[in-house]
């Protein structure tokens, strides 16, 4: 049996929810064996974002025989790819990627990538997986082996199916982040919508109402109330948020740089806007709210069992 081990940034978000999430599609899988995620200690770096302690990453990487890597302009995936090497390791590489001007320093953030990444992951990595079409094609530039999979996502059963609240819009995400667009809500005439938030970050509009650390029932039943979900982003790599409200039949409005829409071609649910125009914006709004989604295709699409036997195939190259 192998052993597969995740390495991430020790902190909460994205790609630590998808170190756990593989992790417990192959818990229980008969030829391969996912390491208990832990945090390596690292050290705080201002140039670097974070290095590893050494000892603790070369033992945690010598235990295993598959490494996956996550990470993108840290020295700490430099670490990670080259103490993997060192001693033999099948190594499998996600990048979680974000177009350079997408960086918080996108200059420095390129620098970084081109200068240390790349030659490690043209050289090293036995496989590339990707989320979009996007990251595909700049990977494949540079790397032969390129393999494209989706996020996946199961609906919870909730004991009480909602009602359906017709003009209630849904946002999930920090209004404190500049790139989540909640400026687009900002323009949305008072008293067309009943407009919810979730997530934490001040919001200016008195007539909105949010919603902070809730439960996954709780916002399932959210999802399941509202009649649209908007994703008004400056850039998302997919949107767990447009694939959850998707999955529990609730449409969706998302701008053009939004990547989950790679996969949803002839789906019926959702709408795409220009970021940053607001007119357009709200259009598609009074024409999506309340339509009718292509659920059957969209588990279809993101299915768990079927991203496993993705995820199962290249592992098994090893």
């Amino acid at each position: 049996m192998k052993k597969i081990l995740y390495i991430r940034q020790n902190k909460p978000g994205g790609t630590d929810n998808y170190c756990k999430a593989l992790f417990s599609l192959f818990k229980d899988d008969i030829d391969l064996h996912p390491l208990e995620i832990k945090d390596i200690p690292d050290i705080p770096s201002r140039l670097f974002h974070y290095y590893y302690r050494p000892s603790e990453l070369t033992e945690s990487i010598k235990n295993a025989d598959i490494i996956h890597i996550n990470g993108y302009t840290a020295m700490g995936t430099v670490q990670a790819i080259l103490t993997a090497k060192k001693h033999r390791k099948f190594i499998v590489y996600t990048a979680h990627w974000h177009p350079f001007e997408c960086l918080r320093h996108p200059l420095l953030g390129k620098l970084f990538f081109y200068l240390f990444i790349r030659p490690l992951v043209r050289k090293y990595a036995h496989i590339v997986t990707t989320i979009n079409q996007e990251d595909t094609n700049f990977f494949k530039s540079f790397h032969a082996n390129v393999v494209q999979i989706p996020h996946w996502f199961s609906p919870l059963k909730l004991e009480l199916q909602p009602i359906k609240k017709q003009n209630m819009i849904l946002f999930v995400g920090r209004a404190d982040d500049p790139v989540k667009g909640i400026e687009h809500l900002y323009q949305i005439p008072r008293g067309k919508y009943n407009i919810h938030c979730v997530g934490k970050g001040q919001i200016i509009r008195k007539d909105f109402k949010q919603h902070i650390n809730i439960t996954d029932e709780e916002l399932a039943k959210l999802y399941t109330e509202a009649s649209i979900l908007v994703v008004p982003s400056k850039y998302e790599a997919f949107s767990y948020a447009a694939l959850e409200a998707l999955s529990y039949g609730t449409p969706v409005v998302m701008s053009e740089r939004v990547r989950i829409a790679d996969y949803l071609q002839g789906v019926k649910g959702y709408q795409i806007f220009k970021f940053g125009d607001y007119n357009d914006f709200i259009k598609k709004i009074d024409s999506s709210i309340g339509n009718v989604v292509d659920t059957t295709n969209i588990c279809r699409i993101f299915s768990p069992e079927g991203v496993k036997e993705k995820y199962r195939s290249l592992y098994l190259q090893y």
